[in-house]
C-alpha cells in the first residue's frame, strides 16, 4: 500500500529535524501498534535515533482507500506511552 505524507507531517519533520525517511520506516517496521481512541488514528512506535539518542518515535496514520496517510510524527518516552494506555487514550492493536 502506498504511504503518503500529508502536509502537516512534512511540517513536523522539518520543525523537529526528523529525517524524511522515518515515517515510512516506522510504519513498515513498527515494534508496537496502538489505536488512538480519541482520534481514530492508527499509531505505530519504533525506537529510532533522534538527537543522538535512541527514542521511541510515534507515527499516527489513517488508511484511506488504497493509501496510508501519515498524519504526524513525534518523539516520545516509555512513560508517555504507558500514561496514554492507562488513561485509555490508546489501546493495543495487534492487527496487521
Amino acid at each position: 500500500m502506498k504511504i503518503v505524507l500529508i502536509p502537516h507531517l512534512k511540517i513536523r519533520l522539518k520543525e523537529r529535524k526528523i529525517p524524511q525517511s522515518y515515517p515510512k520506516v516506522i510504519i513498515q517496521n513498527s515494534e508496537e501498534k496502538y489505536k488512538d481512541l480519541d482520534t481514530g488514528y492508527d499509531i505505530v512506535v519504533k525506537n529510532m535515533e533522534y538527537n543522538g539518542k535512541l527514542r521511541p518515535m510515534v507515527v499516527a496514520y489513517a488508511i484511506m482507500e488504497l493509501e496510508i496517510q501519515a498524519v504526524t510524527i513525534y518523539p516520545t518516552s516509555r512513560q508517555e506511552i504507558e500514561n496514554k494506555l492507562k488513561r485509555g487514550r490508546w489501546a493495543k492493536n495487534e492487527e496487521d
